[in-house]
Parts: C-alpha cells; sequence; structure tokens
C-alpha cells in the first residue's frame, strides 16, 4: 500500500469537506464543541437525570452521553461513508488503478482523526468543568484504532455488496439508525430490561462504548485484557475482508 498515496487521499477529504466554506477547517473543532456543550451543559448539568455511580458530579449524565456519542458518530460515520465509497470514486477507480483498500481505508483514517481532535476537545472541556482529568487518558489511541478497525471492516463489507446491490446504502443507514438505540449510550446499562443487557456482548458497538464510558464517565481503568483482544479480532476480520476485497477485484471493477 502506497502510504504517501493514502495520504493524500486524507488529506484531500479534509479539503474536499471544508471547499468553499469561509471558517474552513475551523468547523472541523467548532461543530463538535457546540454538540459537547450542549450534551454536557444543557442535557447533562440542567436536564438530564443524575448517573449512578457518578453523583457527586452534576454533569456526569453528560459526560456519560457525550463519552458515547462521540466513539459513536466516528463508527457511524465510517461504516456509512465506505459503503458508498466505491460507488462515488468510480470514475477514478475506472481510469486509474488504485488499491481499493486503500481508497476504503482513508475515510476510517479520516473519522478517527476526527475522532481524536473532538475527544481532545472533550478533555478540556470536562477540565474546564473541573471534572477530574482520567487516569486512562493513554489507552485512547489504542481504543481509537479498535473501533476503527472494526468500522472499517464492516463498511468494507458494505462497499463491496454495494457494488452488486445498489440497496445497501439504505439498508446501511437504517441498520445503523436502529443499532444506535441498541447501544447503553443515551441510557445507562443498568436502567433496561434484562433482555436488552443480555444481548450487549453480542453488540459490537458495545464493546468500545463501554471502555468510553469507563474512561470518561467513571474515571476508571479500562478492561485491557479485553481491549487487547479486539484489537486481535479486529485485526484478523480486516485482513480477512481485505482478503476477499483482493479475489473479487476484478468483478468489482468490471461492475462499478
Amino acid at each position: 500500500m502506497n502510504l504517501t498515496l493514502l495520504w493524500h487521499f486524507v488529506r484531500q477529504d479534509f479539503i474536499d469537506r471544508y471547499s468553499g466554506i469561509a471558517l474552513g477547517r475551523f468547523w472541523l473543532l467548532l461543530a463538535p464543541m457546540l454538540q459537547i456543550i450542549i450534551f454536557v451543559v444543557v442535557f447533562g448539568g440542567l436536564i438530564g437525570p443524575r448517573l449512578p455511580g457518578a453523583e457527586s458530579s452534576p454533569y456526569g449524565y453528560g459526560i456519560y452521553l457525550v463519552s458515547g456519542i462521540l466513539p459513536w458518530t466516528a463508527f457511524a460515520n465510517t461504516i456509512t461513508r465506505m459503503t458508498t465509497v466505491f460507488f462515488n470514486k468510480r470514475g477514478i477507480l475506472g481510469k486509474v488503478p488504485l488499491s481499493l483498500a486503500m481508497v476504503a481505508a482513508h475515510v476510517a483514517i479520516v473519522e478517527g482523526i476526527t475522532l481524536a481532535c473532538t475527544l481532545g476537545l472533550f478533555t478540556i472541556f470536562a477540565l474546564w468543568l473541573a471534572e477530574p482529568l482520567p487516569s486512562a487518558l493513554f489507552v485512547l489511541p489504542l481504543l481509537i484504532v479498535c473501533q476503527q478497525l472494526m468500522g472499517f471492516t464492516l463498511g468494507l463489507i458494505g462497499a463491496i455488496l454495494m457494488v452488486f446491490l445498489r440497496d445497501i446504502r439504505e439498508m446501511t443507514g437504517v441498520v445503523v439508525m436502529l443499532w444506535f438505540w441498541m447501544v447503553p449510550i443515551v441510557y445507562t446499562i443498568d436502567s433496561v430490561p434484562h433482555s436488552l443487557q443480555a444481548i450487549q456482548p453480542y453488540n459490537p458497538a458495545w464493546w468500545f462504548v463501554r471502555e468510553y464510558h469507563q474512561i470518561f464517565a467513571y474515571g476508571a481503568m479500562p478492561d485491557m485484557g479485553g481491549i487487547l483482544l479486539l484489537l486481535a479480532g479486529s485485526l484478523i476480520a480486516a485482513w480477512l475482508i481485505v482478503l476477499l476485497l483482493s479475489r473479487a477485484e476484478r468483478q468489482i471493477r468490471d461492475a462499478l
């Protein structure tokens, strides 16, 4: 994989996203900052419930809410954007023999960088509210890599399927929307029926959202063994789907 070309795709993605906008890439930070303020101050501090296990902080629920929404947004964006990446870039792929895996991977990297920036802002804002600094911040880069590898794998499956079935784009949007409500982000795991609690071990998004909650909402050390296992599983799954992509590359290019 040509890393220089991959970085060019990443850089161009950011340029295209804010092209022609007066404030440009400033929106990369402004929009998430407004979202963080609304969720933490309004939903958390003013009208939100007290978070079990963090009753001492008036912003506990807001911190819980944002620490789940930010990674979920990056994860969901990775899947939905990657699902259409081959179709959107079919003009380039038809003329230049680019690596399909690289074209798809740049989306996961862009969303991962965006998540890292927003989590940095979130940490600064939490400190400004006099929230204690999480002791496990050093785990965040590994956690971001894990979730983005998972999003890359699922998004690449969607991208391959969409080449042959255009309905996948709409189906992905519906699935992601429903999936959001199956993950304890707006609610806590203890506040839902046992039937919903019982399926969480089979919910891939819960594997990483739970660890973000541990770090930010509860100030606890996440399960490092679970994170390393998640990383290993995500790497294997990503390798397998890239292998499948290489086997089906000719059919994909013909269909595009």
